[in-house]
């Protein structure tokens, strides 16, 4: 059964997961009759491979490191299963690569309540938010999350409501200085800010339709029983999942109301969060069976529209 295979942490599942990325990426990829087959292509898409597993150590790494859930694979399982239901998100460079700056950013947003290097964390979460600003523009709403984390764990000094502005700041001067040199300051502004569209033809697609409907399914039915089990989380704790919420609310932001292209591919940023949102119900619920049935749905569903092309 998925849920006791999954419900460990050993390696042979992150082994099992990391072939499967592996596995579609590669056929998915190969049987695509949208992107052609050249060199130049593979290898950026090796690159784009490479980014996605490193993201799904960071965001292990995070949901380990600061007890976000219990000893399992579950997270890395729903994230895996919602990219390969939305696999068009896989050959977007820029929402790839920005989707792992936001994990690193929100691997020093977390980190935050030691309260050990305050000041850095804070500097280096705007550091990695405004370099993913870089490949999508629109992720510099995580920004929100950041001076959440501000208000949580250090309100009181006034300087840690400065300090994302230094982050901020190296990043786009020396971007800025680079395209001076290269393509000028006007052309960088134009290609830095992306205009939103409210184009959601796309989503008449059952392909698109099928997995976005699911996704808000278990945002809605998890997330409230997520946000019910913060009462009920140790103190330290509380903010952490607060910030958790925070995150999946500028994710669903950015998918609803700013994405300057709708493919399917600006759910990225929502699929960390939804996936510990709903890992932890996977933990706490005691229905053996609808638990299961969670985890084959979030599996046959990518599987499923792989053979029913619409």
């Amino acid at each position: 059964m998925l849920t006791s295979f999954f419900g460990g942490s050993k390696p042979i599942n992150f082994a099992m997961i990391v072939l499967a990325v592996i596995v579609y990426f590669t056929g998915f990829y190969l049987v695509s009759d949208v992107y052609e087959f050249t060199s130049l292509e593979a290898l950026g898409q090796f690159f784009v491979l490479l980014a996605y597993l490193f993201s799904l150590g960071v965001l292990n790494f995070v949901v380990k490191r600061n007890t976000l859930s219990k000893r399992t694979t579950y997270i890395l399982y729903f994230f895996v299963c919602f990219t390969f239901a939305v696999p068009v998100s896989f050959f977007n460079y820029d929402i790839v690569f920005s989707g792992l700056f936001v994990l690193l950013a929100l691997r020093r947003i977390i980190s935050m309540k030691t309260e050990k290097d305050f000041k850095k964390k804070v500097f280096d979460a705007a550091f990695w938010i405004t370099i993913a600003s870089l490949f999508f523009f629109w992720s510099i709403l995580f920004l929100v999350v950041l001076y959440f984390s501000i208000l949580f764990y250090g309100r009181s000094e006034y300087r840690n409501w400065l300090m994302p502005l230094g982050g901020i700041f190296v990043v786009l001067l020396l971007t800025f200085t680079f395209s001076l040199y290269y393509e000028g300051a006007k052309e960088f502004a134009l290609s830095y800010f992306e205009l939103p569209t409210l184009d959601f033809r796309a989503y008449s697609s059952l392909k698109l339709l099928l997995p976005t409907s699911f996704f808000l399914a278990l945002y809605i039915w998890c997330g409230s029983r997520y946000i019910k089990q913060v009462s009920d989380a140790p103190q330290k704790l509380k903010a952490s999942f607060i910030l958790i919420i925070i995150s999946s609310l500028v994710a669903l932001f950015i998918a609803i109301f700013v994405a300057p292209l709708r493919d399917g591919s600006e759910l990225y940023f929502l699929f960390g969060p939804l996936a510990i949102i709903t890992a932890t119900y996977i933990e706490t619920s005691k229905s053996f069976w609808f638990k299961e049935m969670m985890m084959w749905l979030a599996l046959l569903i990518p599987i499923l529209l792989i053979f029913w092309r619409v």
